[in-house]
């Protein structure tokens, strides 16, 4: 399973993507390079035991290539995926407002 130090170092958009995996949620992506992180994020998940079964998909939509993940996360996995996520939040400083 991933460590606490593993989500502290996650960028927050990815914690956001991987919260909403885990609440059954698909997630679309028309740039190569971000949907390349995205499954290579899935993969570590899987590979760690989170995610129990991913669904990876490629369409063309007016000449764009969409890639859409579907997962199917542990319950306790998602559980503590929450749980890493609401934490990292509270410690986050890139979420806050700049000036």
């Amino acid at each position: 399973m991933l460590t606490y130090e593993q989500f502290l170092t996650t960028p927050a958009d990815d914690i956001r993507q991987l919260n909403l995996l885990a609440m059954g949620q698909k997630i679309e992506f028309n740039n190569a390079d971000e949907a390349a992180a995205m499954l290579a994020q899935c993969e570590r998940l899987r590979t760690a035991g989170l995610i129990v079964r991913l669904k990876h998909a490629k369409e063309a939509r007016e000449g764009v290539e969409w890639q859409s993940f579907e997962a199917i996360v542990d319950p306790v996995a998602a559980v503590y995926l929450a749980r890493c996520a609401a934490e990292r939040v509270l410690h986050s400083t890139d979420l806050l407002p700049t000036a």
